[in-house]
């Protein structure tokens, strides 16, 4: 079963539609920010990501840079290829996004 990697806790927001798609795990507590150096956090990311395949999603919550950390982790990990889950407020629910960084398609013009 994949893992749904949940890149920052935040206060207020359910998550729990997202466990459809695996279970759930945060990375980061909600209180966690980057100061200064992104070191001690891409650390963090890097343990908590440590067994991240192509077949785990990232949910992207919470502070920007850590969302940028851990993508470039997990693209790190699987050779370019992750999957995200976005939520549509519409539908109140998450769908699948999925990246291939190094597809080789058509060039755009």
């Amino acid at each position: 079963m994949p893992t749904v990697y949940i890149t920052q806790e935040t206060a207020n927001r359910n998550f729990l539609p997202a466990r459809k798609y695996g279970s759930l795990k945060p990375l980061m507590p909600g209180n966690a920010q980057v100061v200064l150096s992104t070191s001690p956090t891409l650390r963090k990311l890097r343990f908590g990501l440590k067994n991240f395949t192509d077949e785990d999603y990232l949910l992207l919550s919470g502070d920007p840079i850590i969302m940028g950390l851990a993508i470039v982790v997990a693209l790190e990990k699987t050779n370019g290829k992750a999957r995200f889950l976005k939520w549509d407020k519409h539908e109140s629910d998450y769908y699948d996004v999925q990246l291939d960084l190094y597809e080789k398609g058509e060039e755009y013009v």
